[in-house]
């Protein structure tokens, strides 16, 4: 028996199609095409309908789900955004002007162009990495978060220093510079709250923009996947 939940609504069907191969590999049966409605659907084995008050099996498909997204994302960094991230600040739907008149803006779509041993081989080292590291399991976790900021890329960095003892230990194991490094730390701590920023006091100027911090930690968690999954 098991429990099954509808999936977060992604904003590419190439990163629902992403997520079920890697899902198939790191989490086997967990993520599933919906065959009622378009999207995902995510199945968690146990008795729920006698246990329909144990919030465990929407934490565990909670987790497993911001896991592989932190995965995608580690893969790719414009993969994986979800249609809940688009507009935050306010509710879905179209846009009226004080006419009536309705505005619907349309995303972008995203091709990939990749083989399928590629994201399968990917997906096995991710897989290994997670079962030899809970640094590695708490930084995807994470990365697959929404609405990130730069709070959450500086604690991935925090655990990485944790598995790694420090950035001499980062930058021998993943050949990640002591500059970018504190390019990282200086931009994270700098970058306004309203930007993304970590701290209401800054003392520098940022470097890096919450964009460029984003695209440095996908790069980052990928190497630290590599490394761990070989």
């Amino acid at each position: 028996m098991s429990a099954i939940f509808p999936a977060p609504e992604l904003c590419q069907g190439p990163d629902e199609n992403l997520i079920i191969s890697i899902g198939a590999i790191v989490f086997p049966s967990f993520v599933q095409r919906n065959r009622q409605v378009n999207g995902l659907q995510l199945s968690v084995d146990g008795d729920y309908a006698h246990n329909y008050r144990d919030k465990s099996f929407l934490r565990k498909a909670t987790d497993q789900f911001q896991i592989l997204l932190g995965i995608l994302r580690a893969w790719n960094p414009i993969a994986g955004e979800r249609k809940d991230e688009i507009r935050p600040g306010v509710g879905p739907g179209s846009v009226r002007d004080g006419s009536g008149n309705q505005y619907i803006s349309v995303g972008t779509a995203i091709i990939y162009v990749m083989g399928g041993s590629e994201i399968e081989t990917y997906a096995h080292r991710a897989k290994l990495a997670l079962e030899r590291s809970r640094e590695v399991y708490n930084a995807l976790w994470l990365h697959g978060r929404r609405d990130r900021n730069a709070a959450d890329f500086y604690m991935i960095y925090e655990y990485a220093e944790k598995e790694f003892s420090g950035p001499k230990g980062i930058k021998a194991s993943l050949g990640i510079s002591k500059n970018d490094i504190k390019r990282l730390k200086g931009s994270a701590n700098n970058l306004a709250p309203v930007d993304g920023g970590r701290h209401a006091k800054t003392t520098g100027t940022p470097e890096w923009n919450l964009d460029k911090q984003k695209r440095f930690i996908a790069d980052f968690l990928k190497q630290w996947i590599e490394y761990r999954g070989q």
